[in-house]
């Protein structure tokens, strides 16, 4: 493991201050610093590569699916609009000893507007090289409702003020502002519908960044937003019909079925062997397997089927019999393990390995950007010393390449490359 290019806190504020200001930098800095692990990573350009075939590949099986599941119910099917909508989707990866593993999908992925800072922290005037996240926004919106003009978002979220991304949103909110969109940042208990239109505090909205957690927006809380949706008020991005099209985790079980995507490898047009080599067995927990899964637990993660952010997930090697007893029938799957790669940090009592699992964001299932998450306990998450986002520097890229600094590295100085756009 290499120590080179450590985000430095003087680094994250310059980088916040180009961004928001003199006045917000301090305190921007420090939530960038509680949210980074302090430390990039350092991976190959061919897993990148390797990666982005995985996601292109696994992404278009889920879109053939839901063109199924679309003709099984005598329903349209727009896949143009399901894609456009689909801004921040992540493919979240474990790169394990048996190559890549897709651990879940997810949509309004948290912390794209974050990577251009910590990118910019690491090798400072590099982060323009390849990552606008505001751009999904304004070309969501160009392919949902064409020849409109864009004059105003609004990022909502229950609460935002109090997330622990709200910096996520606001950084956001600058960048739609310095392209010339309004922004507002607003809890879905502040639009309205009015008109013929969803409106806020400062009038009409045109499109919604939702980053509820919400996916099918069924809380009554949601009704503005779900039934202007609903009839056609508004963009939405991502909205309920990309969450079942690529984030319920019930889409894993089928992913890693080998009959149902032999199915539909030919009309999808991928190879079937690469979209099972990605995706681990998966299966709901039911009473006809439960004996099975206690026995093998140790080779297995349970998750809750409608879970987000890590919450209720299990690793099987720390289940206890208590727990599996209460989570039977509450709607579990269990996926088969994937030991995550590790990245060894400085911390303030000497070296300790962390665990690391890599975000490519993708624009429906176009990969975009990728990201490293760092973390010391059974699943993902950023409590504790070293836990956060670590940007990826991509060995051999052949451009943007950024010297090694830490001697006792190598014998020979490594090349860096920020992370940018997909090969």
């Amino acid at each position: 493991d290499c120590f080179c290019l450590p985000l430095e806190r003087s680094a994250l504020e310059a980088a916040a201050a180009a961004r928001l200001g003199a006045a917000e930098a301090p305190s921007a800095a420090g939530e960038l610093d509680a949210l980074s692990a302090g430390q990039p990573m350092f991976l190959p350009v061919s897993m990148r590569e390797d990666l982005y075939a995985r996601i292109r590949a696994a992404g278009a099986l889920l879109v053939a699916m839901a063109a199924t599941r679309a003709r099984a119910g005598q329903r349209g099917f727009d896949r143009e609009a399901l894609l456009a909508a689909g801004a921040y989707n992540s493919f979240d990866f474990h790169l394990s000893a048996a190559g890549p593993k897709l651990i879940e999908v997810n949509t309004n992925a948290g912390g794209a507007f974050l990577q251009p800072l910590f990118l910019d922290a690491v090798a400072p005037g590099r982060a323009a090289d390849g990552f606008a996240p505001e751009d999904m926004l304004i070309e969501a919106f160009a392919r949902l409702r064409p020849g409109r003009v864009l004059r105003r978002v609004a990022i909502v979220d229950e609460a935002p003020e109090t997330q622990a991304l709200y910096l996520d949103m606001r950084l956001c909110a600058v960048a739609l502002e310095a392209r010339g969109i309004e922004a507002d940042i607003l809890d879905r208990a502040d639009i309205r519908r009015e008109g013929g239109a969803l409106v806020g505090p400062r009038g009409p909205i045109d499109m919604v960044y939702n980053r509820l957690v919400d996916f099918h927006l069924r809380d009554e809380a949601s009704a503005p937003l779900r039934d202007a949706w609903a009839a056609g008020e508004v963009a939405v991005a991502p909205n309920p019909d990309v969450y079942r099209a690529f984030a319920d985790k019930h889409l894993l079980v089928a992913l890693s079925d080998g009959e149902a995507v032999a199915a539909l490898a030919g009309e999808a047009g991928v190879d079937a062997a690469l979209v099972l080599d990605t995706v681990p067995h998966t299966e709901l927990v039911d009473c006809g397997n439960a004996g099975r899964l206690w026995e093998a637990r140790r080779d297995y993660v349970f998750k809750p089927a409608e879970g987000y952010a890590s919450r209720g997930v299990y690793r099987g090697d720390k289940i206890t019999r208590k727990k599996w007893d209460e989570i039977l029938g509450e709607g579990y799957l269990a996926q088969r393990f994937a030991a995550p790669s590790q990245r060894a940090l400085r911390l303030v009592g000497g070296l300790a390995a962390h665990k690391a699992d890599i975000r490519v964001w993708t624009h429906g299932v176009e990969p975009v950007f990728a990201a490293a998450r760092l973390y010391g306990g059974q699943v993902t998450g950023f409590r504790g010393e070293g836990a956060g986002f670590a940007p990826i520097l991509w060995l051999g890229a052949p451009s943007g390449e950024a010297g090694c600094v830490d001697a006792g590295c190598a014998d020979e100085p490594c090349a860096c490359a920020p992370a940018g756009a997909p090969s």
